[in-house]
C-alpha cells in the first residue's frame, strides 16, 4: 500500500478514536462527572488533540519543508482543541468562559492556517 493511503488510514481511526473519547471521556476515566459545566466541558478538551493528530495525518503527508510541517501541526492540534470545546459545549452546556477560549483558540489559529497556506505555494 502507498504510505500515504497507510497515514489517511491513521487519521481516520485516530479522528474517530478522539471524537469518540471526546463524546464519552468516561470509556478510559472512572473519575466523576464535574457538576460545574465549565469543568465538564475541560475533561474533554485533551482528547481533541487525537483529533488533531488525525486531521494531521489525514491531510498532512511530508515532513520536510519543515516551516510547512510546524504550521500544520500547530493548526491541526488547535482544530483538535476547538472541535472538543465545541462538542463539550454541545454536550454540556455554554458558559462564556468556553466561549472565550474558542475565540482565543480561534485567534491563535488563525496564523499557522495562513502561514500554512502561504508557504505551501
Amino acid at each position: 500500500m502507498e504510505s500515504s493511503l497507510i497515514l489517511r488510514m491513521v487519521g481516520l481511526l485516530t479522528i474517530a478514536i478522539g471524537v469518540t473519547l471526546v463524546w464519552n471521556p468516561e470509556l478510559i476515566s472512572n473519575k466523576p462527572v464535574p457538576t460545574d459545566t465549565f469543568e465538564a466541558i475541560e475533561r474533554r478538551i485533551w482528547w481533541g488533540l487525537l483529533i488533531g493528530f488525525g486531521c494531521l495525518f489525514l491531510f498532512h503527508h511530508q515532513v520536510q519543508p519543515w516551516t510547512k510541517t510546524i504550521a500544520a501541526t500547530g493548526s491541526s492540534l488547535l482544530f483538535g482543541l476547538l472541535m472538543a470545546r465545541l462538542i463539550g459545549i454541545m454536550l454540556d452546556g455554554s458558559v462564556v468562559k468556553q466561549w472565550i477560549y474558542v475565540g482565543i483558540e480561534i485567534v491563535i489559529m488563525a496564523p499557522f492556517v495562513w502561514w500554512y497556506f502561504s508557504v505551501r505555494s
